[in-house]
C-alpha cells in the first residue's frame, strides 16, 4: 500500500509534490540543471517554458514563443546570440565572418563535419572517444579546479557545452595524467585550438570591436576557453620564462591573448557587480542566478590571478613611456578594477549533485536580491590594504 505522504519540492516559487521521494529527487535535480528554453529574439535562457513565455510577453510583446530556426550556425551557437538560419545567417553577416550553414559548395546546411564555427579552419577532433574524455574531464575537475575554480562543475555538461571550452579542458587533462602519450596529444591538441582561437578572434575580441555592451550577451563560455587556453600555455613549457621578479613571462603571441581577453572583459564591464546582476529578472530560477553571478566573479578572480602571475615586462619608447601592446598598463587587472564582492559557499560552489547542493544551500541562495550591489563588500574597496599586503 503507498503512503499517503507527499513530499513537496524545496525551490521556492514551485508547488509540486510526490508521493515518492525519488520521483521528488527526479524533480529538484532538474531546477539545478543548465537551463534549456532559450529566447530567439534576446537569447536569454530559461529553466521553464512558462518563464520563457511571461519573458516573451513582458520585454517582447510577443504572446507566443517564435519558432526556432531547425538549424543555428556553429558561430552563433558558441556565443548564444540568436540565429535566424539564413545562407548565410544575418549575424555572421553583420560579423564579416563566414558563417558555417554555407558548405563549401554553395550548399546550406549544419556544419560541415570537422569544421571550425568560422573562418573554415580545421577544428579539433576528440582525441579520444567519449569513455577517455570523460576520464580528462574528470583529472581537469580533480587537479586544476582546486586551484582555479572558474568552471561550475554541478552544472557542467560536456554534450551542452562550447565544443572550445570542453576541448580547453581536455588539454589540461591529457597533461595532467603525466602520461607521455596523452601530453603529446595535449600539445598537438593546444596548437590547433590555439589556430582555432586566433582566426576566431573577431568573434570574442570585444577590444577591437567599434561598440561594446554590457548590457549584451556575454561570452562566458568562450572566456573561460581562452582563460584554460592561457593557463596550459604557461604550464607545459619544462623551462619556463622568468622576469627578474623570479614571475612566469609568457612569449608576446601568446601574452596579446591575455591582453585582448582582458580588455574585452574591461569593455564589457564585467568587472562591475551591476552590470552582473542586470542580466538578470526579477522572476529569474534563484539557483540559477546564483550560479551564473558566482560564475563571473570567480572568472574575474582566476583572471586577476594570471594577471598578477605574469612578469608584464614593460616597453618603452625614446621618452620613457610605455608603448605597444604588450607594455600597456590599460590592460593589466588590479584590486581596485574588481568592483564586486569576493565569492562565497564555497561548498555549495563545488557541490556535485543534488545531496551536496541541498546540505550546502543556504537562504541567501533561495533569495538572490537584485537590487542590492553590496558595493561595501567589493574587493576594490581593499585594494589599498591587498596592496600594502602584496596579495
Amino acid at each position: 500500500m503507498k503512503s499517503s505522504k507527499e513530499f513537496a519540492c524545496r525551490f521556492p516559487g514551485c508547488s509540486a509534490s510526490y508521493r515518492r521521494k525519488e520521483h521528488l529527487s527526479r524533480h529538484e535535480a532538474q531546477h539545478i540543471q543548465q537551463q534549456s528554453f532559450t529566447c530567439s529574439i534576446c537569447g536569454r535562457s530559461f529553466g521553464r517554458n512558462d518563464t520563457l513565455r511571461r519573458h516573451l510577453r513582458r520585454k517582447h510583446g510577443v504572446s507566443e514563443p517564435i519558432h526556432r530556426v531547425r538549424k543555428a550556425c556553429a558561430n552563433c551557437r558558441s556565443i548564444k546570440s540568436r540565429c535566424d538560419g539564413g545562407s548565410p545567417c544575418s549575424e555572421c553577416l553583420r560579423r564579416k565572418i563566414h558563417c558555417p550553414l554555407i558548405r563549401p559548395d554553395g550548399a546550406t546546411g549544419g556544419d560541415s563535419p570537422g569544421q571550425s564555427p568560422s573562418q573554415s579552419i580545421p577544428f579539433p577532433a576528440k582525441p579520444y572517444g567519449p569513455e577517455k574524455s570523460r576520464h580528462f574531464l574528470e583529472l581537469y575537475f580533480e587537479l586544476l579546479h582546486p586551484h582555479w575554480p572558474f568552471v561550475h562543475r554541478g552544472s557542467f555538461n560536456a554534450n551542452n557545452e562550447s565544443p572550445l571550452l570542453v576541448q580547453s579542458m581536455i588539454v589540461i587533462g591529457l597533461w595532467a595524467s603525466e602520461e607521455q602519450s596523452a601530453q603529446s596529444a595535449a600539445i598537438d591538441l593546444h596548437k590547433t585550438l590555439d589556430s582555432s582561437i586566433r582566426q576566431q578572434k573577431e568573434k570574442w575580441d570585444v577590444s577591437i570591436a567599434e561598440v561594446a555592451y554590457s548590457s549584451g550577451s556575454w561570452p562566458i563560455p568562450l572566456y573561460q576557453a581562452l582563460l584554460n587556453h592561457i593557463i596550459f600555455c604557461i604550464m607545459h613549457k619544462r623551462r619556463p620564462s622568468l622576469g627578474l621578479d623570479l614571475k612566469p613571462s609568457l612569449p608576446s603571441g601568446d601574452l596579446e591573448l591575455l591582453v585582448s581577453l582582458v580588455q574585452s572583459c574591461r569593455r564589457l564591464g564585467m568587472f562591475y557587480f551591476p552590470n552582473v546582476l542586470a542580466r538578470f529578472l526579477p522572476d529569474d530560477h534563484a539557483p540559477y542566478v546564483w550560479v551564473s553571478v558566482e560564475e563571473v566573479k570567480r572568472f574575474n578572480l582566476a583572471l586577476f590571478k594570471v594577471c598578477r602571475a605574469l612578469s608584464g615586462y614593460s616597453r618603452q619608447d625614446g621618452n620613457g613611456k610605455e608603448c605597444g601592446v604588450i607594455g600597456a598598463t590599460s590592460w593589466r587587472l588590479a584590486a581596485s578594477d574588481l568592483q564586486f564582492p569576493m565569492p562565497k559557499n564555497d561548498p555549495l560552489w563545488n557541490a556535485f549533485g543534488r545531496e551536496e547542493w541541498v546540505s550546502a544551500v543556504t537562504e541567501d541562495v533561495l533569495h538572490t536580491s537584485l537590487d542590492d550591489i553590496k558595493e561595501g563588500e567589493w574587493i576594490s574597496n581593499s585594494a589599498e590594504l591587498l596592496r600594502f599586503a602584496g596579495a
